[in-house]
């Protein structure tokens, strides 16, 4: 499951190009020994300096971070699932309106559909918007490719001029294991709180060993 794909979900709506979705990551291939989302034991992390501010579980993986600090990606620990964040910043605040949704879900679950067509992967569950209360959009799908299965959900909120989106892409065809995995993720987004600028929130990615 490529990330730049996830971020273009956000990209599309917004109508921006040229921001950076950070690196594109693929899942690693260790077998999972351990439930990916364990007991809340949460950190503080942040993208634009610090001043987007969230939690997310200790034992994640720093996968990738761009470096416009508007995305990071996380894997989560021994297993193939992946968790990203994405702010896209506006002019103006955006109204969660129903008008707005309407029109944010024509837009994503079109260009959605089309990507997943050209990638010619096998559909279990085609893209739909699913009611969620406590965010401006969640979007759910089931696919499989050459590398497996994939149960993915994209998550909106609007914070002040920022457009959070938080894509988690569950490698399994147990929706079991992925429900933990999205509801992690939605943990994640709703957890989002806004500051003044502080880098020293921003998790440093861990020094890989040669």
């Amino acid at each position: 499951m490529n990330c730049r794909r996830c971020a273009m979900l956000v990209l599309m709506w917004v109508g921006m190009v040229g921001l950076g979705a950070g690196p594109a990551t693929r899942p690693t291939t260790r077998a999972t020994t351990r439930p990916a989302v364990a007991k809340d034991d949460r950190v503080r992390d942040g993208l634009v300096n610090g001043s987007v501010r969230f939690l997310v579980p200790s034992a994640w993986e720093i996968a990738g971070r761009a470096e416009n600090g508007l995305n990071v990606v996380y894997r989560l620990p021994e297993s193939h699932h992946q968790v990203s964040v994405l702010i896209t910043q506006q002019k103006e605040a955006l109204r969660d309106t129903p008008a707005i949704r309407q029109q944010m879900s024509k837009i994503i679950l079109g260009w959605d559909n089309d990507d997943l067509k050209k990638r010619n992967v096998e559909m279990i569950d085609a893209p739909k918007v699913e009611a969620d209360p406590m965010l401006m959009m969640r979007i759910h799908e089931r696919f499989r490719d050459a590398e497996g299965t994939y149960d993915v959900v994209h998550l909106y909120r609007g914070l002040g001029l920022n457009l959070i989106g938080v894509t988690a892409v569950a490698h399994t065809e147990d929706a079991a294991e992925a429900k933990p995995i999205h509801d992690a993720a939605t943990k994640l987004l709703l957890s989002v709180t806004l500051g003044p600028p502080d880098p020293k929130i921003v998790r440093a990615a861990p020094v890989k060993k040669e």
